[in-house]
């Protein structure tokens, strides 16, 4: 009886250890598969706010991780820059604010990066999607751009009707579809496009040289696109309909351009 209490002991203890160790795979797999969708905040500049999942903005700092279901606002007379994984940039102007959707690699070794901007303006250097599930879109109250390797901006704005958003295409093409539309228009380099409830299909057109001498440069040796032989957590794929609109937040005073003009020339420098 002795030698069986002591074999059910000890099988009672084989048993909890494995559970033990089943669990911290079970707990750490996920933050291993998160670590190929790892962004961060390369430049930050003056008053600039994050919000990780959902949770209150406080204060960024340069080199903080930037995740799917994260925030960045830039406050009034600030800017910021976040470089993805896969080496492409999004560069925040002041009184912008952008919610990260989607960050992660497909099996194929394909990349997925997809933004909210619900007002502000934003610049964009996207590296060049080779495998076709790979896809870079920005998403706004009023439309989508779409690209596959370009330099472009997205501005959120307040018309009458509503919120707008202007697409400016400095290299490459974007594709800029209306919210609701079945087909987009693609803006080629020099153009822009406006989309909103009453200018759906309004035609492209040239784009102001002043706002094209605005764009970032490309880097020139862009990091190559991390390599991955599994698809991302699910933590990677999220939608956040309900920061769509945001009145309260929409800035109508001109922009504050100098801390976007720094950027700029640190990376043209640089």
């Amino acid at each position: 009886m002795a030698m069986s209490r002591s074999r059910n002991i000890a099988v009672t203890v084989l048993v909890v250890a494995l559970a033990l160790g089943l669990g911290s795979s079970a707990v750490l797999a996920p933050e291993a598969d998160a670590l190929v969708s790892i962004s961060t905040l390369t430049v930050v500049d003056g008053s600039v706010l994050v919000s990780h999942g959902g949770s209150e903005f406080t204060l960024a700092h340069e080199g903080e991780v930037v995740a799917a279901g994260d925030a960045v606002r830039t406050e009034n007379g600030a800017a910021a820059e976040i470089t993805y994984f896969e080496g492409s940039s999004v560069r925040l102007e002041a009184d912008t604010q952008i919610v990260v959707e989607s960050l992660r690699s497909e099996a194929d070794g394909g990349t997925v990066i997809g933004v909210l901007q619900t007002f502000g303006r934003t610049w964009h250097v996207v590296t060049k999607l080779i495998s076709g599930s790979s896809r870079y879109e920005v998403r706004t109250p009023s439309s989508t751009a779409s690209v596959r390797g370009t330099i472009f901006s997205v501005e959120v704005h307040v018309d009458a009707d509503g919120p707008a958003a202007t697409v400016t295409t400095k290299e490459g093409i974007v594709v800029h579809t209306a919210t609701g539309a079945a087909t987009g228009v693609p803006v080629k380099a020099g153009q822009e496009s406006t989309k909103s409830a009453s200018r759906s299909a309004e035609s492209v057109h040239a784009a102001a040289p002043a706002t094209l001498r605005e764009a970032p440069e490309r880097p020139a040796s862009a990091p190559h696109p991390a390599k991955t032989q599994a698809p991302s957590s699910d933590r990677a794929e999220v939608r956040t309909d309900t920061r769509l609109a945001d009145p309260v937040r929409v800035s109508t005073q001109p922009k504050d351009r100098t801390t976007t003009s720094k950027i700029s020339r640190q990376r043209r420098s640089g």
